[in-house]
């Protein structure tokens, strides 16, 4: 194997790193608007004191706040496992 395709091979990697990384915040960072209503709303359904709402908002709101959490793991996880190996010292 020649020295430039393992250059090009972990220039691949490395894109492929950062751009999974950067899917995984935009996700994040679409989804934050929602969640900022949801927990509005939650805390309106607290004040009126109806029970059933508040336990409703509640947990549409830990569930999108779940999915958000997997996502932004999933894409730090790969970021990580996916940085160039260590080359040993000499």
């Amino acid at each position: 194997m020649k020295a430039g395709d393992s250059a090009d091979a972990a220039s691949v990697r490395n894109a492929i790193r950062w751009g999974l990384l950067l899917a995984a915040v935009g996700t994040a960072g679409f989804r934050l608007p929602r969640l900022v209503k949801e927990c509005q709303a939650w805390r309106e359904a607290q004040g009126v004191g109806v029970s059933s709402d508040v336990e409703g908002w509640h947990r549409v709101l830990l569930v999108d706040l779940t999915g958000v959490l997997v996502v932004l793991a999933i894409g730090i996880g790969v970021f990580f496992l996916l940085r160039p190996k260590a080359k040993p010292a000499t």
